[in-house]
């Protein structure tokens, strides 16, 4: 995993203090990263823009103009009047090595952003809205110095944003480029070395991003063994019982030795490879539920919701996030993981004390409703999303490889499955949602199918040739 950080002013700081490097140092080495991706990505001697603020982001672009200046027609276009003392310095030394600015932008093969950096934190005006509305509307390769400008440091926007294809983050990775709304605008998102390695540029931070590599697949190395060993898991079926089934092919497949769809209907038609049961018994240790549970009567509730505190580990979503009596079992229980969508953690975050929240607050806050969450709660949460964060007792975890191919009904209860199997092996609660999350994520990854056509099936099905590269 990687670290991240809400801002990098005082990593920067640092970087100047304690090891000796200057301000223009810093902008050397970021320019350079820029430059290098243009040499990359776009062909020698054409026209390139670069567009910049009246700040550090905008320096680092104009470096990068300069050092391009005679491979490329660079040209520069100026967002404000005013410029710090740092940007005027290297704009002078960019336009006496050629670099031309400009008072109307053109037609470019490539476009460089500097107008803002993450310490934005005020809604943009009519005319710089309209300014990065235009430049979006271009069709050129384009390039986000260290984030996309309108991005803030929690990674909303500020009226508009830049919509890059890549992003050149400087010096270590922020926050706001992880996001759910970051994930349109961002592109591929690329870190610039400074010239001091990442552990001498980064400190101690709380907030993490998962690696493909942060996957611990539940691989059987030992032969002598029998289904016992992986674990009995409990679905509980309500109201639509297709959820439940899901959540237990998933679990199935992710590698937990048995699975029982527990339901009271009579009807209940289940797969073969599915057991069934009326009831929880002593020997199913693991349960998942919420999951099309539905409404339950008070008597049967408070009969469940017992049962439920002796067992070894749980996953709840869905319709669990409603009741009153999942905050009690979450004070008293640690090895749960519980799996809300935005609109569920409101309800959550509701009935925990922490006030009412609509789904939008809670998409600008994520990150930060998540943490204090962790840490009044002791168990592992799941805040599902474009990319989904995982918080544990203060810090938070972001896994970034969701697509909009798993914005489909049946794709959370499968996500269920997987985690509860996982717990069912051994793993411990906040291992069980990291690897859980990646896994599920990573099963449509290398699908040929069309993104809008993936179901929960193909999700299962996916579990079955996860490789961590």
């Amino acid at each position: 995993m990687k670290k991240l950080f809400l801002n990098t002013s005082k990593l920067d700081e640092l970087a100047c203090l304690k090891f000796g490097l200057s301000n223009e140092i810093l902008m050397e080495n970021a320019a350079n990263a820029l430059a290098k991706e243009v040499r990359k990505k776009v062909k020698k001697g054409v026209k390139i823009l670069g567009v910049c603020g009246s700040g550090n982001n905008g320096a680092d672009v104009a470096v990068a103009l300069r050092m391009l200046s005679g491979e490329y027609e660079c040209e520069l276009f100026l967002a404000f009047e005013k410029q710090n003392e740092m940007l005027k310095i290297q704009l002078d030394r960019a336009f006496k090595l050629g670099v031309k600015q400009v008072k109307k932008i053109g037609k470019y093969r490539c476009v460089i952003d500097g107008i803002f950096g993450s310490g934005l934190n005020r809604n943009l005006d009519k005319k710089t809205v309209d300014l990065i509305s235009s430049i979006n509307e271009m069709k050129a390769y384009k390039i986000a110095c260290d984030i996309p400008s309108g991005l803030n440091e929690l990674g909303n926007s500020c009226g508009a944003v830049f919509k890059a294809d890549i992003t050149i983050t400087m010096g270590a990775r922020k926050i706001g480029l992880y996001s759910d709304f970051a994930k349109d605008f961002t592109g591929k998102i690329k870190l610039a070395n400074l010239g001091l390695a990442g552990v001498k540029f980064e400190g101690e931070t709380d907030t993490f991003k998962l690696q493909k590599s942060d996957m611990n697949l539940p691989f059987r190395n030992k032969a002598n063994t029998n289904k016992s060993d992986f674990g009995h898991v409990f679905i509980v079926s309500g109201e639509l019982s297709g959820a439940a089934q899901i959540a237990g092919k998933a679990a199935l497949a992710m590698g937990a030795g048995l699975v029982s769809i527990v339901s009271e209907s009579k009807n209940l038609i289940t797969d073969p490879i599915l057991m069934n049961a009326k009831e929880i018994s002593e020997k199913m240790a693991y349960g998942a539920l919420g999951m099309g549970l539905g409404k339950l009567d008070e008597v049967k509730k408070t009969e469940l919701f017992k049962t439920l505190k002796s067992k070894k580990a749980l996953v709840l979503d869905a319709d669990m996030c409603y009741e009153k009596l999942t905050i009690e079992l979450l004070k008293s229980k640690k090895d749960i993981v519980i799996t809300p969508h935005p609109k569920e953690f409101s309800s959550l975050l509701e009935l925990g004390g922490f006030g009412k929240f609509s789904v939008q607050e809670v998409q600008e806050n994520r990150f930060e409703l998540a943490r204090a969450w962790s840490k009044k709660f002791p168990n592992v949460l799941v805040l599902k999303g474009a990319n989904t964060i995982i918080a544990y007792s203060g810090n938070v975890y972001v896994m970034p490889y969701g697509s909009a191919a798993l914005s489909k009904a049946g794709s959370g209860d499968a996500l269920s499955g997987i985690i509860i199997s996982l717990l069912a092996q051994g793993y411990t609660a906040l291992d069980a949602a990291i690897s859980g999350t990646i896994a599920h994520a990573l099963s449509v990854r290398k699908s040929k199918q069309n993104n809008y056509s993936i179901t929960s099936k193909d999700i299962i099905k996916g579990l079955k040739w996860l490789r961590k590269k």
